[in-house]
């Protein structure tokens, strides 16, 4: 990923989400994120307080953000080329596997990650927090 400017990044994050919920629509971890505001795996009490959000959760966040980005584009195409519902089918298998494999290599959990992504799609301050964070990855 290059690097962009905040309000890119933040149309990137809300397109990886939408790509990563419309191409892997299985996800079995997905049904795992809670549903509710708090977000008891990071030890804070409202998903709004993003500026309790250490500098480590981020740093390991963006890291994700930026592997299952890399794996969603490098992958896409072949899911649009997919000639049978059963090929389809085992991609989006593998690009579960994937995601999932990135995520946990950072330290965070998938349900963790669903929700520090669903919080920097919402949260100006997060977002931009994460903005910065992977400009610094990406130098």
């Amino acid at each position: 990923m290059q690097l962009m400017s905040r309000q890119g990044l933040i149309g990137a994050i809300a397109a990886c989400w939408g790509l990563l919920m419309l191409l892997v629509p299985g996800l079995a971890w997905a049904d795992d994120a809670p549903t509710s505001t708090t977000m008891p795996d990071l030890g804070i009490s409202e998903i709004t307080d993003s500026g309790a959000i250490s500098s480590e959760k981020v740093s390991q966040f963006a890291n994700a953000y930026i592997g299952i980005v890399d794996l969603i584009s490098g992958r896409s195409e072949e899911l649009q080329q997919a000639e049978t519902a059963e090929e389809y089918n085992q991609l989006e298998q593998e690009l579960e596997a994937a995601a999932i494999e990135i995520i946990q290599q950072t330290g965070l959990t998938p349900p963790e990650y669903l929700q520090l992504l669903t919080l920097a799609d919402t949260d100006t301050e997060f977002s931009e927090r994460v903005a910065t964070q992977i400009q610094d990855i990406e130098q």
